[in-house]
């Protein structure tokens, strides 16, 4: 993990963190009060977000899953970074931890930006937070296929 200020991050990282602050505004979390945007780059340098959404009944789309579906409905297959905005810390959690690994092509190095209300902002890689991952690659499925 490495933590970093705003004004050190790329252009493109910049841009994902102003996607996920704006998309976590509109985050419809009636029950929980729990506001998360995410945005993601794909290999292809296309950007997508989206923010949590809930249910009377309890089930959560996550603002992680909410981008990366976006992206894969859109044909992309693969994560370059994604970055998290919460109040704590933008951090996964391990459902979208296992859902972020479906889609880095096998790539631990991937980046995950989380980032807290106030800003601060912290890198990690997807091997940092799912270091035994299971995945695609592990019932011998290319992604790119689909």
């Amino acid at each position: 993990m490495k933590k970093v200020n705003f004004k050190n991050l790329s252009h493109e990282e910049q841009i994902l963190v102003k996607m996920a602050e704006e998309f976590r505004k509109d985050a419809f979390c009636p029950y929980s009060n729990y506001k998360v945007g995410a945005a993601v780059l794909s290999d292809e340098g296309k950007f997508y977000a989206g923010s949590n959404v809930e249910s009377s009944i309890f089930q959560t789309t996550h603002a992680e899953k909410n981008a990366i579906d976006k992206m894969a409905a859109d044909g992309g297959r693969r994560i370059l970074i994604l970055c998290c905005v919460a109040e704590n810390g933008g951090i996964p959690c391990g459902e979208c931890r296992q859902f972020i690994w479906e889609f880095c092509g096998k790539d631990q190095s991937v980046k995950i930006i989380g980032v807290d209300s106030k800003r601060n902002i912290a890198i990690f890689t997807i091997g940092e937070l799912y270091p035994y991952p299971f995945g695609p690659e592990t019932l011998g499925i290319s992604p790119k296929k689909h």
